[in-house]
């Protein structure tokens, strides 16, 4: 990443990292919502707690994308963490749109729905 100021202490990379941890957060957000309107009601609280098991497990791991810098180029954080973003992007980008649609209640109606 080139070696750019935007005045005094912030360089490309600060920006970049500022901006990833944000749409990360927007997304995490995101995730949260579409869990609960897309998971039936009788499956609802097994597929939050699932989610939110999974962003433990990122949340561990983050702080150690620190280490890497130590053992490889800067660019791999940098690079991991955009490629996690874009990711997380496109999975809120593809859910369907729920506007004006009944949550499901039961499994039966998420085939209804997607089948």
């Amino acid at each position: 990443m080139p070696d750019v100021q935007f005045g005094s202490g912030w360089t490309l990379e600060h920006v970049s990292c500022l901006l990833g941890n944000t749409c990360v957060g927007a997304v995490f957000c995101l995730i949260y919502q579409l869990t609960v309107e897309l998971a039936p009601t009788s499956h609802r609280g097994m597929v939050l707690s699932l989610s939110s098991s999974s962003a433990r497990i990122g949340s561990f791991i983050g702080p150690y994308m620190s280490l890497m810098y130590i053992v490889a180029d800067r660019r791999v954080p940098l690079v991991v963490y955009a490629i996690l973003t874009a990711l997380c992007g496109v999975a809120v980008w593809v859910q369907p749109e729920k506007d004006g649609v009944k949550i499901p209640e039961t499994p039966a109606d998420v085939q209804d729905y997607y089948g």
